[in-house]
Order: C-alpha cells, then structure tokens, then sequence
C-alpha cells in the first residue's frame, strides 16, 4: 500500500469581503424598514418586532470579523441581502470551475508538480452549480488534465470525504496523484434576514 501525503495546498479567496460592521448596517437598515412597515401589526401582536445586531454579537457568537464574498452589493443590499451571480454562457467556465482553477495553480505550484503528474480530480463541495455534467470535468479541462474526474457532495464534511476519496484512489495504486479541490459559494446558503445565522458563510476554494 502506497504512503499518500498532501504535498501542496492552494487557497482562492474572492476579491471583495464584508466586514461585520458592514453586515450589521445592512441587517440593521432591513430591521429597521420591517419593523416601521409592520408598525401596526407588531402593536396588535400578530407578528414579532425584529431586533438589531451588533458587530460584537456576532464575533462572540462566532469569532468571525469579516469574510470573503462572491458579490458584496448583492449581499449589503437590505431590499435583496442575497449575492448576484451572473448565469454565465455555455462557452465560459462556471464560477466553481474558475476558483477551483485558481487554487489548483497555486497548490500545483506549491507541490512542484505539473498537470502531467495528476491523474484525477476530485470536486467535493456543499452545493454544485448542477448535477452533471461534473464540475470536475470543467477542471479538467481547463487544466490541461487527463484521467478521470468526478463530483463529490457531502454538506458540511466534503472537503473531508473528498481527501479520503483521493486518499483511497492513491493507496490502492487507482492514481499516482490526485487533484482535490473544494469550491464553495456558501453566501447563498443562508437567510440573511436571520439575526441569528446571517454571518456565518463567506466564499472561497481550497485546493
């Protein structure tokens, strides 16, 4: 059984990032425009006055000060509060092919190996773009790699699932090498009108 090491790592991170401070205006602003809409309602007790944020709630509850984002305005606009993603055309690469593409480079480089040297690629994220054809493909040939390619999608435990595919595929002499990448655009996952869950997620891949 072969010895199986991660000899090189790649990060991708989105341009643009949302500060908590940014994310409490946000919030805040839609809170303040449902409260004032639903005056009358909340006075009767029908429905539940919503509650304001705050910058130290949420690092306490979570640790997190900022976080990288796909799309920014999208997100900090309290009238949509979910990131604009633009539908792309057949001849493009999707967006989880061009992040898993720029962490490739970086962990190829990082690992002093060439696309030669890959004999297949595994995308394992949280939420792919479609059900086939594989995004995995995409990267492939995007690449430049040969071999095989498939899509892994294991929620919150991908990445995870997706080091012990490779893991498996090396030890049992199915590859040499092996590309695993974990694209994920988490921001359109949760509600972000929820105080409680609106600051978790950012976006980024990891190779």
């Amino acid at each position: 059984m072969h010895n199986v090491v991660i000899s090189g790592t790649g990060l991708y991170t989105p341009a643009n990032s949302i500060s908590n401070d940014e994310l409490v205006a946000s919030f805040n602003a839609y809170v303040q425009q449902f409260n004032a809409d639903n005056a009358e309602a909340i006075a009767r007790g029908e429905i539940e006055a919503l509650s304001e944020s705050s910058s130290g709630f949420i690092e306490k509850a979570s640790g997190i000060k900022s976080r990288f984002v796909i799309d920014k305005d999208g997100i900090l606009d309290p009238q949509r509060m979910v990131p604009r993603i633009p539908e792309r055309s057949n001849d493009e690469w999707g967006i989880l092919c061009q992040m898993s593409v720029a962490a490739a480079h970086q962990a190829l480089e990082r690992a002093g190996k060439t696309v030669a040297d890959i004999d297949g690629v595994i995308v394992a994220c949280s939420n792919l773009q479609r059900a086939y054809p594989a995004v995995a493909i995409e990267v492939q040939a995007a690449l430049g790699i040969d071999g095989w390619g498939y899509d892994m999608n294991v929620a919150c435990s991908s990445a995870t699932f997706g080091i012990q595919a490779a893991t498996t595929a090396i030890q049992t002499g199915q590859a040499r090498a092996i590309h695993m990448v974990n694209p994920e655009i988490c921001t359109g996952h949760p509600n972000c009108r929820d105080g409680d869950s609106h600051c978790i997620f950012g976006d980024d891949a990891t190779g």
